[in-house]
């Protein structure tokens, strides 16, 4: 008797729970009366789309305003919003042609209002006009490209180089919605050839290629294996907790240099490169371990100095160049998403120098400040790029 009795339970609470779905289902209400449509509609024409404002009839079961569009494919769209905005957002559109929006109000029942006709005309898309800012230049290893994205719209940047038939084909795809936004292309002879590139938005609508035949510069990456140890007064212990100095080389991300707390700031060390090179850039990367992405002791500001002769035994600045400032960069700092920061996290903080800057054999990275303002800073490892001049 015990278990017919839950038995009995279980399919009373069965078919309650259907019946509260069957519930659920139906209109909040159940009038066939259609609602007022909306007044004093107002046009915001915004890049790729507008905003449309207007006042609400007064209605007591209005439930939502929808709008319907055709997008420059002829794609249709139907955007929604709710009865606590006064407003509804249409976007997608590729051109800056006149196009037709026409918005409905939806009550509780959902019955449909009349329809009203309102005529946008949106401004340049981002698309074209960030097309309209790309920069092409000449970099070691290939090109570099620049474009400014003021509006922070999620973009694709196709980037584009040509075979050895003369053919230009996608090499790249690289995702971006910061406002400065910098890429650069590397892999490639210093030869000759086609570059370019086409930008994207998330509706599929593509701008006009920019394209530029350029000769990269010649780059290699430095060879680790001629690095050399080398210790200054003044500068910090790079082997503080059992950490070592030459794991900032060793090309494993997994193990670090690392300094101790309290030395005030700046903390600097030093590296005999064991060759001249003409830098191009350099990449540090940050602490892999612990979760300490844009924290801890990894470094956010910093100066790279450089000589091409033997440092001051005692370690003073004398015949020292200061070749460049810099700055750790985030992309969700610019506007940029968590993905691009995992990316930029994972590739590096890269740093690049120019062809002004002078031949060096020995850096000193001065590190000012790190991301979580501690009192020490740790590095997982430095790469470095350019041009060797002599052995």
């Amino acid at each position: 008797m015990k278990k017919l009795s839950i038995i009995n339970i279980l399919i009373a609470s069965a078919l309650l729970f259907n019946a509260c779905e069957e519930i659920e289902k139906e209109p909040l209400t159940s009038d066939s009366q259609a609602p007022q449509p909306i007044l004093s509609p107002v046009v915001e024409n915004e890049p790729g789309g507008a905003t449309i404002t207007y006042n609400l009839p007064d209605e007591t079961d209005l439930l939502y305003v929808k709008a319907e569009y055709t997008l420059s494919d002829g794609e249709q769209y139907e955007t929604r919003s709710s009865i606590y905005s006064n407003a509804v957002k249409v976007e997608g559109y590729g051109d800056t042609n006149e196009h037709t929006v026409t918005l409905y109000t939806v009550d509780r029942s959902e019955n449909v209002s009349d329809p009203v006709n309102i005529t946008i005309q949106p401004l340049t898309p981002d698309v074209h006009s960030v097309q309209q800012t790309i920069e092409m230049v000449p970099a070691f290893g290939g090109v570099q490209y620049t474009w400014k994205n003021p509006n922070n719209a999620p973009l694709s940047f196709l980037i584009l180089a040509s075979d050895s038939t003369g053919a230009i084909f996608p090499v790249d795809v690289v995702y971006s919605s910061i406002a400065s936004g910098q890429y650069t292309l590397r892999g490639y002879e210093p030869e000759e050839r086609n570059f370019g590139i086409v930008i994207r938005d998330r509706w599929d609508n593509f701008s006009d290629s920019v394209r530029m035949n350029m000769t990269p510069m010649f780059e290699e990456k430095l060879d680790k294996e001629k690095f050399n140890r080398i210790v200054l007064p003044g500068d910090a212990d790079m082997d503080a907790w059992g950490m070592r100095y030459e794991w900032m080389y060793d090309d494993n991300l997994n193990t670090i240099s690392h300094t101790y707390a309290g030395t005030g700031w700046p903390q600097y060390f030093t590296l005999d490169l064991g060759i001249t090179a003409k830098l191009s850039r350099f990449i540090l990367f940050q602490r892999q371990d612990g979760g300490y992405a844009y924290g801890h002791g990894n470094p956010r500001i910093l100066e790279i100095w450089g000589t091409a002769e033997g440092p001051p035994a005692d370690g003073s600045w004398e015949g020292w160049t200061k070749i460049r400032d810099y700055v750790a960069s985030r992309p969700s700092e610019e506007g940029g998403t968590a993905e691009e920061d995992q990316e930029h996290f994972e590739s590096g903080d890269e740093y690049a120098f120019t062809l002004e800057d002078p031949p060096v054999r020995y850096i000193r990275i001065v590190v000012n400040e790190t991301w979580g303002l501690t009192g020490f800073i740790h590095i997982a490892e430095i790469t470095l790029y350019g041009q060797v001049i002599s052995e």
